[in-house]
């Protein structure tokens, strides 16, 4: 499986994925391609907003023992939730004020265009996953999220994944690839930060900034950087033909 790895390349240009070309079509049908959401999908880290417009400034702290490994997703949410007075109607008026990547939903549309099954994966929350999805036009997107709801009078954090992954993330990014193995196909992953690097060592092809960037130099992992999504959809789109199908079974 590993030997589909594709190298290291540096951060190309943003020509847009051109899949009109019948023999782009359905060339990627045997990838699926995830995406980390805050800090990749959407520019905001959206936990981040929220927190800092409806908790106190201590959540930043309990986010440093995170970063530590001291506590895992779950207990960290619990502990910066806590002081959260719950206020649906200005959570989503936060949330609104905010949208995805404007080059994302032209990239998933020429992604399912060349065949590849498109999904998110984030260790944030269904709440402003699912909404800034369904105002980009795109909630048939498949999501793989943890889950926060105020609407009952109290802050409900749940975390329906957390005992299938690491034990640190509440939604391990390692298991979206696996199942994608699974169902044979081959696995790109995109992300930016910690909790991406689940994935690093499982995914065929990689694409990294920031925190998961680091990592995979730390770790020698091949990956190619990017600064935006145009330059993800502009590495597919010049090397699509190059790109390996699955594995003879």
């Amino acid at each position: 499986h590993g030997d589909v790895r594709v190298g290291r390349s540096q951060t190309v240009g943003s020509e847009p994925c051109q899949s009109g070309d019948p023999e782009l079509t359905a060339a990627l049908r045997d990838w699926i391609v995830i995406f980390d959401f805050d800090g990749t999908v959407s520019p905001a880290d959206m936990g981040h907003v929220i927190l800092d417009a409806m908790s106190t400034p201590e959540w930043r702290e309990v986010d440093e023992r995170w970063d530590r490994r001291e506590i895992p997703t779950s207990g960290r949410a619990r502990a910066q939730f806590a002081p959260v007075v719950p206020d649906p109607e200005k959570l989503n008026r936060l949330i609104d004020q905010h949208a995805v990547d404007p080059e994302f939903p032209a990239l998933v549309r020429e992604l399912q265009a060349m065949g590849a099954v498109v999904r998110i994966a984030s260790d944030g929350f269904d709440v402003y996953v699912k909404r800034m999805l369904g105002a980009a036009g795109l909630s048939d997107l498949p999501v793989d999220v943890n889950h926060l709801d105020m609407s009952g009078g109290t802050v409900t954090v749940e975390f329906p994944q957390e005992n299938d992954g690491c034990g640190h993330c509440g939604m391990c990014k390692r298991l979206p690839v696996r199942r994608a193995r699974e169902d044979g196909r081959l696995a790109a992953y995109v992300g930016d930060g910690l909790s991406d690097t689940c994935a690093a060592g499982e995914a065929d092809l990689l694409f990294a900034k920031g925190r998961f960037a680091d990592h995979c130099n730390a770790h020698g992992i091949p990956y190619h950087a990017f600064d935006n999504l145009s330059d993800v959809g502009a590495w597919i789109a010049q090397h699509v033909s190059d790109l390996p199908g699955r594995p003879a079974s």
